[in-house]
């Protein structure tokens, strides 16, 4: 197959820009899918088969009703394998016309990461060969591409990160966790402080959502996995805590924040740990079960700091708080008495239920209690 191209530059990047056929880009080209287990460096996020389809009968309807005028953005692909192309060849007697011979026969679509990756436009590619059994032709239909040379995964991913977030505002499970790969983790810290400390979460092996987080990308059926809470879910309850919380906003050291924040999840996990084991049962780990146990924290966290607890026994303490709000709250899915609550301000009218039951006295009983249950 032989691209015809102009090679420039965008903003600071070399590219070689021209026109093919969608089938023919999409033929040669694949996606490098994120797999939290199988393919951890992984770039695009989890296809949407609906998204694909209407990018397929976008494209389609051109064909079939030219008089309707329809384009899209260009196609970003990196050859990452240069082994599958010749070397960009001046055409002769053109000043900057460039040819590239791309070998199909080189080309196997079963490799991980694939030999050429889709940056940018999965979606539109994706039908793009068809699917001859389900009725859908090769798009045999021009469409614009951008195509760089030999990126590596890192700076290909920081562009992927560059067009959603930065332009297109992804704010995804998937996006966070790429920002934590492309960022350096002191900038990352600086600037983006919630996504640092939900991915620090996800990496503490002494933390509770240990394994438990999704991560963005191709969901996998992995024996003895489940993981039940999006990392979007869990910045998010972390931006509600640190607004929140007088003691995690007076932190000035992030990593002093994170096991503040551990201490307390710990203590959740502790007091509720039949809730945080069954997420099928009960709603503990949903959206606005982190949201409203996340808001709650930020004060107990402060009840903690205003008695001047010892830093070791805030778990204890905590879970002692944390069992005077069992009264007020049954997260069972079917039965219980929190079902009709939702997105963040169901999460603050739960919240603020559960704190009316805290008292600084019984948590200091129960303190109490367990030191003298503790005497022989």
């Amino acid at each position: 197959m032989e691209l015809l191209t102009i090679k420039g530059t965008n903003l600071n990047t070399p590219v070689y820009r021209g026109f093919a056929s969608i089938k023919d880009i999409a033929t040669i080209s694949a996606p490098d899918t994120f797999k939290q287990d199988t393919n951890p460096e992984g770039l695009q996020r989890d296809l949407s088969k609906r998204h694909a389809l209407e990018g397929y009968e976008y494209a389609r309807l051109a064909q079939e009703y030219p008089d309707s005028y329809r384009l899209w953005p260009e196609v970003i692909i990196n050859i990452r394998d240069r082994s599958v192309i010749d070397e960009p060849e001046l055409v002769n007697g053109q000043q900057n016309l460039w040819k590239i011979v791309v070998h199909e026969d080189r080309i196997d679509k079963n490799l991980t990461p694939p030999q050429i990756s889709r940056t940018d436009g999965n979606h539109r590619l994706f039908y793009g060969e068809g699917l001859p059994l389900q009725g859908l032709p090769p798009l045999d239909i021009p469409t614009p591409f951008s195509l760089t040379i030999g990126l590596d995964a890192q700076r290909e991913a920081s562009f992927f990160v560059d067009i959603n977030d930065n332009l297109k505002r992804m704010n995804t499970s998937h996006l966070y966790h790429l920002l934590r790969r492309v960022v350096g983790t002191e900038l990352l810290a600086q600037e983006k402080p919630t996504v640092w400390l939900a991915n620090k979460l996800v990496e503490d092996p002494e933390s509770p959502f240990h394994g438990i987080v999704y991560l963005g990308g191709e969901k996998e059926k992995v024996q003895g996995l489940d993981r039940r809470v999006t990392l979007a879910h869990l910045r998010t309850g972390i931006e509600m805590m640190l607004k929140g919380s007088i003691l995690l906003g007076a932190s000035k050291n992030i990593e002093n924040t994170h096991k503040l924040i551990r201490t307390y999840w710990s203590a959740v996990a502790r007091a509720f740990s039949q809730e945080w084991a069954d997420s099928k049962r009960y709603l503990l780990l949903r959206g606005f079960g982190i949201w409203s146990m996340s808001i709650l924290g930020a004060g107990i966290l402060d009840r903690c700091f205003r008695r001047a607890i010892d830093i070791n026994l805030y778990e204890d303490e905590i879970v002692a708080y944390l069992k005077q709000t069992r009264i007020d709250v049954d997260w069972d899915r079917s039965e219980g008495n929190v079902r009709h609550y939702g997105g963040r301000l169901g999460a603050k009218e739960l919240a603020d239920k559960m704190a009316h039951s805290l008292s600084d006295e019984d948590a200091t009983m129960a303190k109490l209690i367990k030191g003298l249950e503790s005497l022989s």
